[in-house]
């Protein structure tokens, strides 16, 4: 009796073991996010919701809250590595942050300049979205692709996806004229 009494302790006490090692794995991501010690990478977010979308036309989805720090750039061209469509068949905005070169978000060009969204649209150069504040902000990401500009800026519509704060996401998805896709990326407050 003494020995089924040991392995009936052992067994509870490995299962109470697997129990706790479950629990932290689970907990442990969600406490390091809550104090801020995990973000989500605003590219690996979008870049993963632009692959669901680009053939899923007029479905828009928003990324978790995404942690942008100080001079943190978002490059169309990254977007759309591995993917059916090229950096100008993005067009970015600001959204519901204003479009400022201190605090804000801006877009800027290959060059390096800090330029409106909508300039980002000269020659090859494919947009960026800067963060230019001293802190980290939180956003979330709206993002929604369609087969033509006219079909985009419907959605854009519908989805109320345009912000009179930020740059004019309408202007900037002008780069998509005569393509046959075009993805619309916009910053949201969270």
């Amino acid at each position: 009796m003494d020995q089924r009494g040991q392995a009936y302790s052992t067994f509870k006490l490995l299962i109470a073991a697997i129990v706790a090692m479950a629990m932290l794995a689970i907990l442990i991501p969600i406490i390091m996010q809550a104090m801020g010690w995990l973000t989500n990478s605003p590219l690996n977010e979008t870049k993963s919701l632009i692959s669901d979308l680009v053939g899923s036309p007029g479905a828009v989805k928003h990324t978790p809250e995404v942690a942008f720090k100080p001079d943190e750039v978002l490059p169309a061209s990254a977007l759309v590595e591995r993917l059916p469509i090229s950096a100008d068949q993005i067009c970015m905005s600001t959204g519901q942050f204003e479009a400022d070169e201190q605090n804000g978000f801006s877009c800027i060009i290959c060059s390096g300049r800090d330029e409106p969204c909508t300039a980002c649209n000269g020659g090859d150069e494919p947009q960026r979205l800067r963060h230019n504040g001293n802190a980290t902000t939180a956003v979330k990401i709206a993002v929604v692709c369609d087969n033509s500009l006219n079909e985009l800026e419907e959605d854009i519509d519908a989805y109320g996806l345009e912000y009179p704060q930020g740059n004019s996401i309408k202007e900037a998805c002008q780069i998509c004229k005569g393509k046959d896709k075009c993805c619309a990326i916009v910053l949201k407050k969270s």
